[in-house]
């Protein structure tokens, strides 16, 4: 059983220190190529919001977000498997 709580908590952290990233990938998506990012906002709902600022400011904070909290999770059921 403790195997596979580590095992969960791993997989916890590991997801939690993606979605810490993504907000900086999501970034580099939209902007890295001014085709790309035409190509991109010309398309359906929700992908023409991401020409907004505060669509994207709103985005990465909730995935930022949700990283951190995903970590900070990930290190409570660890502290009590201890």
């Amino acid at each position: 059983m403790k195997k596979v709580l580590k095992a969960v908590t791993n997989l916890i952290r590991g997801l939690g220190a993606v979605l810490l990233v993504s907000p900086f990938l999501l970034y580099w998506f939209i902007h890295g190529d001014n085709e790309r990012y035409l190509w991109i906002i010309n398309g359906p709902e929700p992908f023409s919001s991401f020409g907004g600022g505060p669509f994207q400011f709103w985005i990465g904070a909730i995935l930022f977000t949700l990283g951190f909290a995903m970590i900070f999770v990930s290190g409570i059921i660890e502290r009590h498997m201890n």
